[in-house]
């Protein structure tokens, strides 16, 4: 290892750490900050009691929503789709803890297997760092399930589809279209999806009469490209890819050309795509 090399790497590793423990002590000192206003799994007991409500009396938006022009009030309205009623009806009955396992297992999982090289590190570091990434972490926030739904599109194709649950994130939805499957699952989540009927009627009208900007989702943007980062820094033996579909790849073997899932699911043991 040459000294440039040496230096560099002792240079990411130590920004990493930084950002490591800054994350730590951010997370130590707004959990004590949130807790002192008991709301600890706030947003999480407010999509918990959305379902509770909508299997109640079928209520999903305000009739406040409805009625006319409202300025938003967090944990009042409701500014998702029907369909995100699919996510939060089971929580009604299953355990709490799991809204977080899920999400966090699924996007630390999914970005191992990536194994992102060392110089991507410390960007993913300070994406979760962010004070607002720890905080909805805290509040349980939709955002972990489309951080986890984003990084298992890059790894697996198929599961970005379910980033729209949060239209103001639905670009990074496309980050697995490459998948056959992300178009079965977009077909899957389009049919589960008619069932609700007007309430897409009721969506479209209460978030027309709604104060929302453009700029809601601004905050949630470190989170949402630690697993593009990953993605763009996956250690992949570029010269062992095989080349455009039809074409001739080394040893004259023809090739197909590999979308982002596909590049993840060629690597072998060791990171580097399997022949």
């Amino acid at each position: 290892m040459t000294i440039s090399a040496r230096a560099t790497r002792v240079l990411t590793l130590t920004a990493t750490g930084v950002l490591v423990v800054i994350g730590v002590a951010e997370f130590i000192a707004l959990w004590g900050y949130i807790d002192s206003q008991n709301a600890i799994g706030a947003d999480f007991s407010f999509f918990r009691s959305i379902g509770e409500r909508w299997l109640d009396t079928g209520q999903f938006y305000l009739p406040s929503q409805l009625t006319g022009p409202y300025v938003v009030q967090t944990q009042v309205h409701v500014l998702y789709p029907p369909m995100a009623l699919l996510l939060f009806v089971p929580f009604v009955w299953l355990p709490a803890v799991l809204w977080w396992v899920i999400p966090i297992g699924t996007f630390l999982v999914a970005i191992h297997g990536l194994r992102p090289a060392r110089w991507a590190w410390p960007f993913m570091a300070a994406g979760i760092a962010y004070p607002p990434t720890v905080s909805q972490l805290i509040y349980g926030n939709t955002n972990m399930w489309v951080a986890a739904a984003i990084a298992a599109g890059v790894r697996w194709g198929w599961p970005s589809v379910l980033v729209l649950i949060k239209p103001a994130l639905a670009p990074f939805a496309l980050v697995g279209a490459r998948s056959r499957r992300w178009w079965a699952a977009l077909i899957a989540l389009g049919l589960a999806s008619v069932p609700f009927g007007r309430m897409w009627i009721d969506y479209a009208t209460a978030m027309r009469n709604s104060s929302l900007s453009w700029m809601y989702g601004l905050p949630t943007l470190p989170l949402m490209f630690v697993p593009v980062v990953a993605w763009l820094a996956r250690r992949i033996d570029v010269a062992t890819l095989p080349t455009a579909r039809g074409s001739t790849g080394p040893g004259g073997r023809r090739g197909r050309s590999l979308g982002p899932i596909d590049l993840g699911a060629a690597q072998g043991p060791d990171g580097l795509v399997d022949d």
